[in-house]
């Protein structure tokens, strides 16, 4: 995921970690949709795919600098959301 990090991102904001520490969020795009690499799941899960995708990724006050992941959505919209559902209700925008 490193080389995720390295993107620019598409949306970035602030999120409360514990409802009082501002923390970065940021969705950025990627044209692979990395698989889970389990054999046990089926190839279209355990494989990467190429395809437009949107990965949320995060900071908390301990993980800072690091970025965590948030997960990854088909659009932005759908990335907006997971980001939203996974850091709280409220998540302030700044683009």
């Amino acid at each position: 995921m490193a080389m995720v990090d390295e993107l620019p991102a598409v949306k970035r904001g602030l999120w409360l970690y514990a409802g009082t520490t501002p923390c970065d969020v940021r969705i950025v795009r990627h044209d692979v949709l990395f698989g889970s690499g389990d054999s046990e799941d089926p190839p279209e899960l355990a494989d990467d795919q190429t395809m437009e995708c949107y990965y949320v990724r995060y900071h908390t006050p301990a993980a800072a600098p690091a970025w965590l992941d948030g997960g990854a959505g088909l659009s932005l919209r759908e990335a907006v959301f997971l980001a939203e559902r996974k850091l709280g209700p409220v998540v302030n925008w700044l683009d």
